[in-house]
């Protein structure tokens, strides 16, 4: 009787494993609560997958036991295993490169196993330089417009589609000065026009920090 039951577990796990399903869920920003339109839900190691609707909202056709990866630009993606058929998901911002000068950020990702590693005195010295900073961000291959007054709600189908095509991130103003924000623009529109000569003018936000209109 005891090696039926566990036949009949061992079985019922395969079946279990190789089970389709269909997960649906929405995908929110975990600190405003807010959908996140255009959200990337993947089948992780396939090209499986689908995005959400306007209102964050997904459904997708998986095996129970899949794993599926949610991802969005500027937010951390994460990994969570099927085992329900409703997943809701909440994703946090990445901490920006461009942000205030935060010298936890810069220890945190420093790769070296002292954990008493401190930032370089650069750093600290150009901490509020936009050209130390746009240079910074440009080896990286992260290129910000800072607009004004923006908030998730403001970026429509035709701003996610700009950042993507030019590869480039919108941006609130933060605390940074006037004269920081139109500096640093125009280092990012320099980049643009010399990459994508001025194809990339007639799609721009109007309201971006210190834009010279054309």
């Amino acid at each position: 009787m005891k090696q039926l039951l566990l036949l009949s577990f061992f079985l019922f796990s395969i079946i279990s494993f190789g089970q389709q399903i269909t997960v649906n869920g929405k995908v929110t920003d975990g600190k405003t609560g807010e959908p996140l339109p255009g959200a990337e839900v993947r089948i992780y190691k396939t090209n499986k997958g689908c995005n959400t609707d306007i209102d964050g909202n997904y459904v997708l056709e998986v095996s129970l036991n899949d794993t599926l990866v949610f991802s969005f630009t500027g937010m951390k993606s994460q990994k969570i295993k099927v085992d329900k058929q409703e997943i809701q998901v909440k994703l946090f911002e990445i901490d920006p490169i461009h942000e205030s000068f935060d010298p936890a950020y810069y220890i945190r990702r420093i790769k070296k196993l002292e954990a008493t590693t401190m930032v370089t005195k650069e750093d600290i010295e150009n901490a509020n330089n936009p050209k130390y900073k746009f240079k910074k961000n440009a080896k990286n291959n992260v290129f910000v417009i800072f607009v004004s007054e923006l908030t998730s709600n403001d970026l429509n189908d035709e701003d996610l589609k700009f950042e993507q095509k030019y590869n480039v991130k919108y941006s609130s103003i933060g605390n940074y000065k006037n004269d920081y924000l139109k500096k640093y623009n125009k280092l990012t529109f320099k980049h643009l026009k010399k990459k994508f000569k001025k194809s990339w003018l007639s799609e721009i936000r109007k309201d971006a920090v210190g834009l010279k209109k054309e």
